[in-house]
């Protein structure tokens, strides 16, 4: 079925679905429009992969152009990223070739070939020839080696070529279970360890959450914000996160900005009305740069546990602006849904932004029982805790 897919008549039946309304409420009538043409494996397969683009657009700029399956499109890592960490690999690994273990449709593996040869490895032979066409596509075929093989089995009898640098995104699924933990992941991080061993400049893709005490301690950590949310970390080894430690690399519309955290204790004060709150991106509360942002916000926590900076600055101009997102707080309240309806209508709020960071109540389960003013400003309340104390902040964004 990929070979059709490649043939001219399936680009022209493509082009024509780029066009079309794909929702699914249309789905039997575009089916029924291409069996006219095409056998209903083709047919469905056509629609699939139109569906699948449409989607990957958000990952791919040029999504229209490339080949998906929808799992696979799943795991694939957005171009913006790929290209963030492809860059840093090139920048800090050895002359010499990479290997990218596990590429699925490519998205790494295309964006490594722009900087050096890449061996590319996939046990699933739809994916890898998916991965060849979207080579073929970008003009980066020469650069790249593929092998329909299981690198671990390579790895076992010692058959991985020589190679500068290694990428691997480790199985965080399988039969439809999301696994936890990096020995849980496939492979698991002992074997990945064992491929280190062989090739010290190895960077590993794991889930952002991953635990701290996971963590082997000879590796940098990144935590990788995008949209401002935190999409994935990489544990790198050897040069690639030598000295590092942990830090964050956050993408926002002037490009990626980094900060390093030192694990320093952060500052701890008062918290007062007319201050600015500063919440940092999720991937900076993962890397843990508090003392580094207080001192470029002239700030502190209110509280040590919460991940909230308060201070006088205003936050223009400020080198830990791409870091955080800011508010000025107008009034301090101890919290409940009666004070909060209360402030809403003396502030003649009639859209408000909820925020939450330390009570266990979800700021949406409220949003029903609010009682906002018809026509009024739009507002800012953010619901916290100061030690056992419930807080209720009103605030505007700045």
């Amino acid at each position: 079925m990929a070979e059709f897919l490649f043939s001219t008549q399936a680009g022209e039946s493509l082009g024509k679905l780029a066009a079309a309304d794909l929702s699914p409420a249309n789905h039997l009538a575009l089916l029924h429009e291409l069996r006219m043409t095409h056998t209903a494996e083709e047919a469905a397969a056509l629609l699939t992969l139109a569906k699948t683009r449409q989607q990957a657009t958000v990952k791919f700029p040029d999504a229209r152009h490339l080949y998906f399956t929808p799992e696979a499109l799943e795991q694939a890592t957005a171009t913006p990223i790929a290209r963030h960490r492809a860059a840093w690999l090139h920048g800090h690994a050895p002359p010499g070739p990479v290997l990218d273990l596990g590429c699925g449709i490519g998205g790494d593996t295309l964006a490594l070939a722009r900087h050096r040869h890449v061996i590319a490895y996939e046990t699933d032979g739809l994916r890898l020839r998916f991965a060849q066409a979207n080579a073929d596509r970008q003009g980066l075929a020469a650069q790249i080696e593929f092998r329909q093989a299981d690198w671990t089995a390579e790895l076992a009898a010692n058959r991985l070529p020589p190679a500068a640098a290694a990428f691997a995104d480790p199985a965080r699924r399988a039969e439809g279970r999301r696994l936890f933990g990096l020995e849980q992941m496939l492979p698991p991080l002992s074997v990945l360890l064992q491929l280190q061993g062989q090739i010290p400049a190895l960077g590993v893709k794991v889930a952002p959450g991953v635990a701290d005490g996971e963590i082997p301690p000879n590796c940098g950590v990144e935590f990788i914000s995008h949209e401002r949310t935190c999409k994935e970390a990489v544990l790198w080894f050897g040069p690639l996160g030598a000295g590092r430690g942990r830090w964050a690399s956050v993408h926002n519309g002037t490009g990626w900005h980094e900060i390093v955290a030192s694990l320093v204790p952060p500052p701890v004060g008062v918290l007062r009305e007319g201050d600015f709150l500063h919440e940092p991106d999720p991937a900076v509360i993962r890397a843990g740069p508090f003392v580094e942002l207080c001192q470029m916000l002239d700030s502190h926590l209110f509280d040590p546990q919460i991940a909230y900076l308060v201070g006088p600055q205003h936050p223009a101009g400020s080198q830990a602006a791409p870091f955080v997102q800011s508010f000025q707080i107008d009034e301090i309240h101890p919290f409940s849904l009666k004070t909060l309806n209360r402030r809403l209508q003396a502030l003649g709020i009639g859209q408000v932004e909820l925020k939450r960071r330390g009570p266990p109540i979800e700021p949406e389960s409220l949003r029903p029982r609010l009682k906002l003013v018809a026509g009024g400003r739009p507002g800012v309340a953010i619901l916290t805790r100061r030690g056992d104390e419930r807080l209720l902040l009103m605030a505007r964004r700045v």
